[in-house]
């Protein structure tokens, strides 16, 4: 069972959930730092 295939195609299937896991946390982190810096720029327009 471990032909040249199998272990492609595993290592593959594994890369790109590490691949995705770090995107949805990479993203995630610039996104709340974003909105973070948004909610204050409205605070400052909206609270004299």
């Amino acid at each position: 069972m471990n032909t040249p295939a199998v272990i492609f195609w595993t290592i593959l299937l594994f890369a790109s959930i590490v691949w995705y896991g770090f995107l949805v946390f990479y993203v995630g982190i610039k996104a709340g730092r974003e909105i973070r810096t948004m909610i204050a720029e409205l605070e400052k327009t909206l609270l004299p």
